[in-house]
């Protein structure tokens, strides 16, 4: 990171540090088969995916491919690119990043799909993704919004506060779908106030047939990594 040279906010680094944490935890160290693949949505500079990786890469099991998915890439996502690449080479091929839209994004029951910080509703999309993907799920909600709130979670709005009724709402979708679902706080607050965390697995299903994860409206990709260089 040091020799990146990247404009990266402060707070990004302790906050994909945790979420990256989580997930390493959550979803290798559980015993269960890992995700082969992972997709960050609004992945920004790419930076969760990177952290995730370098974890990864200390385990004898095989790397996922880290799928970064922006509507834009930031010149500080090919600065990371190089920094992590010089580093630790075995992972420059694991990164992709890709431009286009998150509702575009196909996952299947091998996929993680995470989003830190995905504002408003898309955090909904984010949920969309992984539950039409029988995907496993690491998100962190921001910017809360009443859009989308039905009557009920609108009157629990006002007795817990909106990011509660909110993200409550998000947790008994999930649950309602079948899926196992623990909610947590990702960091402390003095790092982000909006720290709350929604994890979710699938109920059981066999593991789909591997199939590139790019949005629809964009070609396969032939190498590792799409974006100015």
């Amino acid at each position: 990171m040091c020799h990146a040279d990247a404009a990266i906010a402060r707070k990004e680094l302790p906050e994909c540090w945790a979420l990256a944490e989580r997930c390493h935890e959550e979803f290798w160290g559980s015993g269960a088969e890992p995700p082969r693949r992972v997709v960050d949505v609004a992945a920004g500079h790419g930076l969760l995916g990177w952290f995730l990786l370098a974890l990864c890469c200390q385990s004898a099991r095989p790397l996922p491919v880290v799928y970064a998915v922006d509507e834009r890439m930031p010149a500080s996502a090919g600065k990371l690119r190089d920094a992590f690449g010089a580093a630790f080479p075995r992972l420059r091929a694991q990164h992709r990043y890709i431009v286009g839209d998150a509702r575009d994004v196909q996952a299947t029951s091998d996929t993680l799909v995470a989003g830190l910080h995905a504002c408003g509703e898309l955090s909904d999309i984010v949920i969309d993704v992984a539950l039409q993907g029988s995907s496993q799920l690491a998100l962190v909600p921001c910017c809360h919004s009443t859009r989308n709130l039905a009557a009920a979670d609108a009157d629990a709005a006002v007795r817990v506060g909106l990011d509660e009724a909110v993200d409550s709402a998000r947790a008994r979708r999930l649950a309602a779908a079948g899926w196992v679902v623990e909610r947590d706080t990702l960091c402390p607050r003095e790092i982000t106030p909006k720290n709350g965390l929604i994890l979710a697995r699938p109920p059981s299903v066999s593991v789909g047939e591997s199939r590139p994860l790019y949005p629809r409206s964009l070609p396969p990709l032939s190498f590792g990594w799409r974006g100015p260089g």
